[in-house]
C-alpha cells in the first residue's frame, strides 16, 4: 500500500467530495467570495491564479469582474466540474507547491479556504508569491477556530474530543486554524516574500438544511473530519452523530437558521 500522507488524503478526500461540495460546503464559503474579490480593487484586464479553486464558483465572478482567471485543484474530479461549469476560466490539476507558471505571470493569487488543505502553506505561500508580478497581491480566506467564535468547527470539534479516539494513526498535518493566528500567518508571509499585511473578520454563517447539516458536512464536505470519523469503532460514530445532532437541533429549537463560523480575510503585496 502506497504511503499514507497528509497530501495523499486531501487529494483522495476532496476527489471523492466533489459532486457534493456545491451543496454541502458552497453556501457558507460563498460569502467569503464578494469580501476577497473586494480587497483586491479593480480586476479588470487583471490576470488573477487561484488556488484550490474547487468547482469553479470563485473563478467566476472573478471573470464577471472583467479579470482573466487560471484556476489550480488537487482533485482530478474538481477540475473537471470547474471547466464544465466555468468554460471562460483555465483550469489544471496541479499542487499548490509547486506551481506549473513562470516566475512574475500573474497580477493576483487568491485562494479561498483553500490554505488549511494544503500539506505545507509556507511553500504554497512562495510558490504564489513567484508567480505574482512585482506589486501583485495575494488574498486568502481561513476559518477562525472555535475558541475565536467557530461555533461550526466548535461543535464537531467538541464532539470529537469528547467521545473519538484520536490516536488513530492519521498523517502529520498542519495545524487547522494556524493561519487565522497572526503569530504564525505574518512571519510565514513575510518569509514568503510579501509585505503590507491586512487582516480582516468576514462574519460568516453556516446555513442549516436540517439537524444533519454538521453531520453531512463530516460526511461528504470535509476531509480531517471525515479521516478521524472513518477511522472510529461503529458505536463511537454513532455517539459522534447523535451529538452533534443535538448540538444543531438546540440552534434550531431557537429559531437559528445558521451556525456562526467566522472567517479571517488576508491580504499581501509583493514588493
Amino acid at each position: 500500500m502506497s504511503e499514507e500522507t497528509f497530501a495523499k488524503f486531501e487529494r483522495e478526500g476532496w476527489q471523492r467530495n466533489a459532486g457534493d461540495y456545491d451543496a454541502i460546503d458552497l453556501p457558507a464559503t460563498r460569502q467569503a467570495f464578494a469580501p476577497l474579490l473586494d480587497s483586491l480593487g479593480d480586476l479588470r484586464g487583471r490576470h488573477v491564479l487561484e488556488l484550490a479553486s474547487g468547482t469553479g464558483h470563485l473563478a467566476a465572478e472573478t471573470l464577471a469582474r472583467g479579470a482573466t482567471v487560471v484556476g489550480v485543484d488537487v482533485a482530478p474530479a474538481m477540475v473537471a466540474l470547474a471547466r464544465q461549469q466555468v468554460p471562460g476560466a483555465t483550469f489544471y490539476e496541479g499542487d499548490a507547491g509547486a506551481l506549473r507558471f513562470k516566475d512574475g505571470t500573474f497580477d493576483a493569487v487568491i485562494c479561498c479556504f483553500g490554505m488549511l488543505h494544503f500539506a505545507d502553506p509556507a511553500r504554497a505561500l512562495r510558490e504564489a508569491a513567484r508567480v505574482l508580478k512585482r506589486a501583485g497581491k495575494i488574498g486568502f480566506t481561513v476559518w477562525h477556530a472555535p475558541q475565536q467564535g467557530g461555533e461550526f468547527f466548535g461543535l464537531v470539534l467538541g464532539a470529537y474530543q469528547e467521545l473519538a479516539n484520536l490516536e488513530v494513526g492519521l498523517p502529520p498535518a498542519p495545524p487547522m486554524f494556524a493561519l487565522a493566528d497572526p503569530a504564525v500567518r505574518d512571519p510565514m508571509l513575510v518569509q514568503a516574500g510579501f509585505q503590507e499585511i491586512r487582516a480582516n473578520d468576514i462574519p460568516i454563517v453556516w446555513p442549516l438544511r436540517g439537524p444533519d447539516t454538521a453531520v453531512e458536512f463530516i460526511l461528504k464536505g470535509a476531509v480531517r473530519s471525515r479521516m478521524v470519523y472513518d477511522r472510529q469503532t461503529p458505536p463511537v460514530q454513532q455517539r459522534i452523530r447523535e451529538a452533534i445532532v443535538n448540538g444543531t437541533t438546540a440552534y434550531l429549537r431557537n429559531g437559528r437558521q445558521s451556525i456562526p463560523c467566522p472567517a479571517v480575510l488576508v491580504t499581501a503585496r509583493k514588493p
